[in-house]
């Protein structure tokens, strides 16, 4: 009897390596499909294995078909009858004996099958998808091509039923969304807290344009190109900045930019004027994404770029640190000036925030939420409410939040104090 209990064993166990051979093959990416093909020779047949649906689906289920059925035929013409005369020992009838004989052995050796040959099985192979696939993806492999004629069979079978269904035989399965990738990618749990806020930026940066990246043309220092280059030097002295656009006959015309460097570096004596000097400067549309912006710039070996808008007007700068400060955050240099102390207590519940704070950035920080409008920063959403030229004092509230006008730098604003006016343990803010 102890034969026959090894062999069903046997038999199911069997099972359980197509069971996890088959999870393992379907949970590949296509990424772990090709770090498996490079691996080895083991490996390369393990990829073109995964990447036939047909014929290694086929295989699994042939396989577990033909050890679930050997599995339970054989339980029920060996290990039943084994059983029959315990149970007439407990005074059952013959016939009574070999029904609950045969009831009972069905019933372990499903309970194996589902153990051992199923939920065990899968549940290594999607922990290591990988692993699974390269020891047992070369011997299925090979039973493929034993039981080639009913797995050709039944692939034709499967593929014309496929079609019938409106489905398509040939895709290997469905296309993830960026949004299934992004949340994929960040909730695995080997990645650091720093490295998921640096891919979560990553992600985000994907979905930035031009214009919510630049800095807008009422913060950049132009040069007029006519402008003497003994008083630029004064100039780009006292700004500090290594690039500066040049401009003909408005901030609209922009012909190009110059470099700090070059300035400097002229002969003192030289009568000219900016223009002269003049670099040519890569101009992309505000609606260009700002990764592919990026792109070009690394392409053309450019630092900084024109933001035009839609009516072909300056809408602004953007430098190659700009867009890499949407990713690793702010980079500052050994000229900057030092970050302000904070104006309000530590543990109060309003804080200073800068005008130029894009709106996605404000709702991720608050969980406020504002509607849709025309306007990319909270300065503009504020001015998008107030419906007039800002003053200081003035205050719009938003979704639990008072943001409240601190400073102007001419019409625009320039920064804002952000008040909490949901109830906490201090009490409803101001």
């Amino acid at each position: 009897m102890l034969v026959n209990i090894v062999l069903v064993v046997v038999f199911v166990l069997v099972g359980g390596l197509f069971a996890a051979t088959e999870i393992a093959l379907v949970s590949l990416q296509e990424g772990q499909i090709r770090a498996l093909e490079q691996r080895s020779r083991r490996g390369a047949r393990a990829a073109a294995l995964a990447r036939d649906p047909n014929r290694f689906l086929s295989s699994v289920q042939i396989g577990v078909t033909v050890a679930g059925f050997f599995s339970a035929a054989y339980g029920a013409s060996e290990l039943a009858p084994s059983v029959v005369p315990v149970l007439q020992g407990w005074g059952l009838s013959t016939s009574a004996a070999h029904a609950v004989a045969l009831i009972v052995t069905t019933l372990v050796i499903s309970y194996l099958s589902l153990v051992l040959g199923e939920l065990v099985p899968k549940r290594i192979a999607l922990q290591n998808a990988t692993g699974v696939a390269w020891v047992t993806a070369p011997p299925l492999d090979r039973f493929a091509t034993i039981v080639r004629p009913v797995i050709w069979l039944l692939s034709v079978s499967t593929d014309a039923l496929v079609r019938v269904l409106g489905g398509d035989p040939g895709r290997r399965s469905e296309e993830m969304t960026p949004a299934e990738l992004r949340d994929q990618v960040l909730g695995h749990g080997g990645i650091a807290d720093e490295q998921r806020r640096v891919l979560a930026e990553v992600f985000d940066a994907g979905r930035r344009s031009l214009t919510e990246v630049m800095r807008p043309r009422t913060e950049v220092d132009f040069l007029a190109a006519d402008t003497p280059l003994r008083h630029a030097r004064a100039e780009t002295l006292a700004s500090g900045h290594s690039r500066y656009p040049v401009v003909g006959s408005s901030l609209d015309d922009v012909v190009g930019f110059v470099h700090v460097r070059d300035l400097q570096l002229a002969d003192p004596d030289l009568t000219g004027t900016v223009g002269d000097m003049c670099r040519p400067i890569l101009a992309l549309p505000g609606s260009k994404p700002a990764l592919a912006a990026l792109a070009l710039m690394r392409r053309d070996n450019a630092q900084i770029l024109l933001v035009v808008d839609e009516y072909g007007g300056t809408a602004g700068i953007a430098t190659v640190e700009d867009i890499v400060e949407e990713v690793v955050g702010e980079i500052g240099d050994e000229f900057d000036p030092p970050p302000a102390a904070p104006t309000t207590p530590e543990g109060t519940r309003e804080r200073r925030i800068d005008g130029t704070l894009l709106v996605e950035d404000f709702e991720r920080q608050t969980g406020a939420v504002l509607p849709d409008g025309p306007y990319e920063t909270i300065a503009g959403y504020v001015l998008h409410r107030l419906q007039r030229m800002p003053r200081v004092h003035d205050r719009v509230d938003v979704d639990g939040w008072r943001l409240l006008v601190e400073e102007l730098d001419g019409r625009r604003i320039a920064a804002l104090t952000l008040v909490s006016t949901r109830a906490g343990p201090h009490g409803p803010s101001r």
